[in-house]
């Protein structure tokens, strides 16, 4: 009876990690990663404001500005 009762904790143990693993997994995998090469852009921000910045086209888009082009304004 020990036994069982043990295997069965286990089982549920083991069950409910493997439950949290996925979902940790599933989160992570859906979050979009930017790579981490930056380069010098000429920006534009949504009110107009015009400044060069080291970005790259993934993070300006999650930063909300627009490049125009490559290098320095």
């Amino acid at each position: 009876m020990k036994t069982t009762l043990r295997l069965t904790s286990a089982l549920g143990l083991l069950l409910g990690i493997t439950v949290v693993a996925i979902s940790m997994t599933s989160s992570i995998a859906s979050a979009k990663a930017c790579p981490f090469v930056l380069a010098q852009y000429c920006v534009a921000e949504k009110n107009g404001f015009k400044h060069t910045a080291w970005t790259n086209s993934c993070l300006a888009k999650i930063q909300g500005i627009r490049i125009i082009h490559k290098g320095a304004c």
